[in-house]
């Protein structure tokens, strides 16, 4: 399926959740997990807390669940650059929940075939909507990744029923994890499952996005 192009700040009219206005929210969500994520490796650096390799955290903020599994403690605590992937979904009101966790579940079991793979943190929001960041070494990591039979179940099997929309977001992290940098989006894919056939867009942003002004449409900044 050959993509739609998307001009940096083009907004399809007929795909709202492709708006570039999006990029704000998404990037604020994105960096509420970057700070959950710094939060642990920082009290490991100070010796608050042991980070086992793979081991799936939990814990709850105002009754929504969040979780983080930190791969690599090590090389999360080292301030080179690191790329990012980030993960927004409208989930449909009848999706299959038990069908959902269970990939889930295969998919974070697979991390460590994939040592490129340092974190996945999630973040539940309102009508289990979730949220997602994986934090990875180089960009062919990802690309290895989406080549595992999990991955590729998920994508073209699981995903159409499951979503009305998807957005994947593509970026760095300059400093690392231990640093103060923020998210910097490079490029974002989209996929629109109640179109048919389905519609499948790609966004390349030259300049980056780490900070979008609030008009739609505008440019990026």
């Amino acid at each position: 399926m050959t993509p739609t192009l998307l001009d940096p700040d083009e907004s399809p009219e007929a795909h709202s959740f492709a708006d570039t206005w999006l990029y704000r929210s998404d990037l604020a969500l994105l960096g509420y997990l970057l700070q959950d994520l710094r939060a642990l490796i920082r009290r490991a650096v100070r010796g608050e807390n042991e980070l086992v390799a793979y081991q799936t955290l939990t814990w709850e903020v105002h009754e929504l669940q969040r979780r983080t599994v930190i791969c690599d403690p090590q090389s999360l605590m080292t301030d080179h650059e690191v790329h990012v992937v980030g993960f927004f979904g409208e989930r449909r009101a009848v999706a299959d929940d038990v069908a959902i966790d269970d990939v889930e579940v295969q998919l974070l079991a697979e991390f460590e075939s994939y040592p490129g793979i340092l974190s996945y943190s999630s973040v539940e929001l309102v009508d289990k909507q979730w949220a997602n960041l994986v934090v990875h070494t180089a960009p062919d990591d990802r690309e290895q990744w989406r080549q595992s039979a999990v991955h590729v179940h998920a994508v073209d099997e699981l995903a159409p029923v499951v979503y009305h929309n998807v957005r994947i977001h593509n970026g760095c992290l300059p400093g690392g994890v231990p640093g103060i940098e923020t998210i910097v989006i490079e490029s974002t894919k989209y996929w629109d499952y109640d179109c048919s056939p389905v519609w499948h867009a790609f966004r390349e942003l030259p300049q980056g996005a780490h900070e979008i002004v609030e008009i739609p449409g505008a440019e990026l900044t």
